[in-house]
């Protein structure tokens, strides 16, 4: 399978070029850091080896509009999971994984009334990922052509992937024209305060590109425009 340059990329160019006709920025949905693991494991020493299942469970930070969220009573975590290896190659220091079809959810519980999300040691265990899927189903969406890249010399790596929104208590939020075209994409790393058992530290976001309007213009007119 084709390795495609990560989403990521996107999500770190924010400059918006003239353009005759119409230009595209990104619209952030919610970003989320957690850690994952793979379960089940058949051997701990390859990654995305076939058999395997792969997991990532933490906290989403920020939610953005059409979503709408209470940040000061609720908490908000999501769960990344049923995501099978379908693919895997390697080139060099860096393996490629791709995945079959998932779902990245994002839950709401109370802060008060609810259970505190808690990752424990050596997931799956008895909070996690309990802990992180016991609230109300915020945001549900399916996830189609996960990408995990990894550098085995450094255990760092990125990943991407499609996002449909497809359920939730927020769902009727979104126009039917909404629910698809999102895209996430992340980063991952070898932080010390991994719990054990789990494998890496995951940081993403998930977002839309909108088609903004724009005009083109000479230099000479830009500037006497700030005269």
């Amino acid at each position: 399978m084709k390795l495609r340059l990560p989403l990521l990329l996107t999500l770190l160019t924010g400059l918006l070029v003239m353009a005759p006709a119409a230009a595209h920025a990104q619209s952030l949905l919610f970003d989320w850091v957690g850690y994952d693991y793979e379960s089940p494991n058949p051997n701990p020493s390859i990654f995305g080896e076939a058999g395997s299942g792969y997991t990532a469970v933490g906290f989403v930070n920020g939610l953005f509009a059409p979503l709408a969220a209470d940040t000061v009573h609720d908490q908000y975590t999501f769960v990344l999971s049923g995501l099978t290896p379908v693919n895997r190659q390697i080139s060099g220091s860096y393996v490629i994984v791709d995945y079959s079809v998932g779902t990245m959810n994002v839950y709401e519980d109370n802060k008060l009334g609810g259970t505190l999300a808690d990752y424990g040691v050596a997931p799956p265990n008895a909070t996690s990922p309990s802990s992180f899927n016991d609230g109300t189903v915020f945001l549900q969406g399916q996830v189609v052509s996960f990408q995990y890249i990894l550098n085995t010399a450094t255990g760092s790596g990125s990943f991407s992937a499609y996002y449909t929104v497809t359920g939730g208590t927020q769902y009727n939020n979104f126009l039917a024209s909404q629910r698809t075209g999102w895209t996430f994409a992340g980063t991952t790393g070898n932080a010390v305060n991994i719990p054990a058992g789990y494998q890496h530290q995951v940081v993403g976001q998930n977002l839309i590109e909108q088609v903004v309007s724009t005009h083109s213009s000479s230099w000479g007119r830009l500037k006497a425009s700030y005269r």
